[in-house]
């Protein structure tokens, strides 16, 4: 198995770290993240679901009006 060398705050593994890694049989997989507006997902549905309901809330032409015309 060949390592990534990407640690999680984007730098580079050193050989040491890289050798426990093998050692413990430890894996690293790249997450990807789905921002919308100022939250941050690691799961696409949910991010989804989230504009989904602001714009449920809102009309075409902003968010959605409240009181009589």
């Amino acid at each position: 198995m060949t390592l990534d060398k990407q640690t999680e705050a984007g730098g580079s593994v050193d050989q040491s770290r890289a050798d426990e890694m093998t050692k413990y049989g430890i894996t690293r997989v790249p997450i990807d993240y789905y921002y919308y507006k100022t939250f941050r997902y690691t799961n696409l549905g949910d991010a989804i679901a989230q504009a989904e309901r602001e714009f449920a809330g809102s009309s075409p032409s902003g968010p959605a009006e409240t009181g009589s015309r």
